[in-house]
């Protein structure tokens, strides 16, 4: 809500949503502690974007409190635990009645895992305690719902699944543009491309050691887009790989789908997801994709492998036997592009109007940010 965090999946999402309510009419303010963040400025072309001075789950309450008071949202949607407990403090003090929604983007069960138990049992119980005081729970997709419900203890009934905002109007002509990436237009060998965070949950070093055994049977080249932690680890490994010649680390770019839309082959190879948006994007595109059936997400949107190979996580030679079949034997893209529909923006959008807006409110606070550490 007040994270300055807007990168990656969840940056995305909180555009693709604030623009689907700017074109329904809807009033969007985004709330953070800090403006800054690369999607900042597309946002702010459909939203309000407004300060706090901090979001601490106490210290911030009386700001918040005031901001209520003065703006008067008819909702908000949150997008972690303290960010939750500091709306729902707020809206008690204010005795503004806004409904609250928390929107569940983490495999919860996943993400704590390497806490102690003693901090890992008392997250679970601060979940349990304050989400059950919200109008409404909303996890993108069933896995992440399934998760929450066991973790919690809280109704799988009382969750709601909305799957994330992807395809936007703008896509399609995003698609057609060039890619600055000499590769992509050289007439050399196919380019397999792969889209995420350098992070470890992205499996990247199992992707590249798929690749090595792919390239042993054709040429090939692969592109692994984005920044992050692992990037001096990633660039290690690919200088002591024997096909670092055809491995690149481009970094971010404003524009992944005019690499979607020429390349041979989308890779997703994390260790879980939450939802998985690149899939979708990919299949909008129409490229063929393959994925690691992690949780959660992959299995929903490749229906349950009809769209795509699934397999196992951390296992590259299975992973590279799906690459070379899907090389093979693609699924035609007209396929793909048609069920990436059921991810249209103005879709999702109206899902979420159901669950915030139930009574057709006048306006709504949206709000962007990762778990705590």
């Amino acid at each position: 809500m007040f994270s300055t965090d807007l990168n990656g999946g969840i940056g995305r999402n909180l555009l693709n949503l604030a623009s689907a309510f700017n074109d329904m009419g809807i009033h969007c303010r985004v709330l953070l502690e800090r403006s800054e963040g690369p999607y900042l400025k597309q946002i702010g072309q459909y939203a309000r974007i407004d300060t706090l001075p901090t979001t601490h789950a106490l210290l911030g309450v009386p700001a918040l409190a005031r901001y209520l008071g003065r703006h008067r949202p008819d909702a908000i949607l949150t997008p972690n635990t303290r960010l939750t407990v500091l709306s729902l403090r707020a809206r008690r003090l204010s005795g503004h009645p806004c409904r609250i929604a928390v929107n569940v983007h983490n495999t919860y069960s996943r993400t704590f895992n390497r806490l102690p138990t003693h901090k890992r049992d008392r997250r679970i119980r601060r979940i349990a305690t304050h989400y059950v005081r919200t109008d409404a729970i909303i996890a993108v997709s069933r896995g992440v719902a399934d998760d929450l419900a066991e973790l919690t203890g809280l109704a799988r009934s009382s969750i709601q699944v909305i799957y994330n905002p992807v395809i936007t109007p703008s896509l399609a002509n995003m698609a057609h543009a060039d890619a600055p990436e000499p590769w992509l237009d050289d007439g050399g060998p196919m380019v397999i491309l792969a889209v995420g965070r350098l992070e470890p949950q992205k499996g990247f070093i199992t992707l590249i050691e798929a690749f090595e055994q792919v390239c042993r049977q054709r040429p090939c080249r692969l592109l692994i887009m984005g920044e992050g932690s692992e990037r001096d680890a990633l660039t290690r490994r690919i200088q002591a790989s024997p096909a670092r010649a055809d491995i690149r680390l481009p970094g971010n770019t404003d524009n992944p789908y005019a690499y979607m839309a020429k390349a041979k082959l989308l890779v997703l190879s994390s260790n879980w997801e939450g939802f998985g948006n690149v899939l979708v994007e990919a299949m909008a595109c129409g490229t063929p994709v393959v994925a690691t059936d992690c949780p959660h997400g992959p299995r929903e949107i490749l229906e349950e492998g009809r769209l795509g190979p699934l397999v196992p996580v951390n296992d590259p030679t299975a992973l590279a036997t799906a690459m070379v079949h899907a090389l093979d034997t693609p699924t035609v893209a007209d396929v793909l592009q048609a069920a990436a529909q059921a991810y249209r923006s103005d879709r999702i959008a109206r899902a979420y109007l159901e669950q915030l807006l139930p009574h057709k409110y006048r306006g709504i606070i949206t709000s962007t940010g990762k778990e705590p550490e």
